[in-house]
């Protein structure tokens, strides 16, 4: 009798001990469904990274670049020659006057004729004005100097004023320290020099046409 007890009481332990171990198997399983909803919940996070990355980006690119602003464009401080230089070109009259005016980023010289030819030229920064034919020093205001040879500029007439050189008030607020007008030349080259305010500062040439027009542009 004693003996059926023992057995019955261990059998008993028996089934506990089995249970506890099914009980302990089933919990196993458990601790990667946890690590996968850990991972899941944590995986938004690196889209959502990237994406303020690449949002960024744009920002950066829109705060320096204005598509409405245009750029300058030709300018830099190399001579500058056109129209076959230095052989001469169409007759252009003997010059007629010289304009001054500001624009975005630059102030421009203009340079009118009377003909209707196409002129050959030669822009460039010289150290000392210096005049064609007579090798004088030419007194201009400024701290440097832009030579300007056009042809072919005939001989002015009999008694055909000299047109006005840029006045004071043309030239405030400008970099152009002085401008003069091309009137008659020497062995059909006309030459004049543009004073430039402070340095050497970066051009552009260009010719016009009705009527006959070089254009300097200096960078501001």
């Amino acid at each position: 009798m004693g003996s059926t007890r023992r057995l019955a009481g261990f059998g008993i332990v028996s089934v506990l001990v089995l249970a506890m171990a099914a009980c302990s198997d089933d919990a196993e399983p458990t601790s990667p469904s946890t690590t996968a909803a850990s991972a899941s919940s944590t995986a938004p996070a690196t889209p959502s990274g990237s994406a303020s990355s690449s949002a960024s980006g744009p920002a950066t690119s829109s705060t320096t670049t204005d598509p409405d602003e245009e750029p300058l464009t030709g300018f830099d401080l190399d001579e500058k020659d056109g129209g076959g230089f230095p052989d001469l070109g169409d007759d252009i009259g003997p010059g007629e006057g010289v304009r001054v005016g500001r624009h975005e980023g630059y102030d421009r010289v203009v340079f009118d004729f009377t003909g209707t030819g196409t002129p050959t030229y030669r822009v460039r920064y010289v150290d000392t004005p210096v005049a064609d034919g007579s090798g004088d020093t030419v007194s201009v205001d400024g701290d440097a100097y832009l030579e300007v040879l056009v042809t072919t500029v005939s001989i002015p007439g009999a008694g055909q004023e000299r047109p006005a050189d840029s006045s004071a008030a043309d030239l405030e607020g400008t970099v152009v320290a002085e401008a003069n007008a091309i009137f008659g030349g020497f062995e059909g080259y006309g030459q004049t020099f543009i004073g430039v305010r402070d340095t050497q500062r970066p051009f552009r040439v260009s010719v016009e046409s009705a009527p006959t027009r070089l254009v300097v542009d200096i960078a501001r």
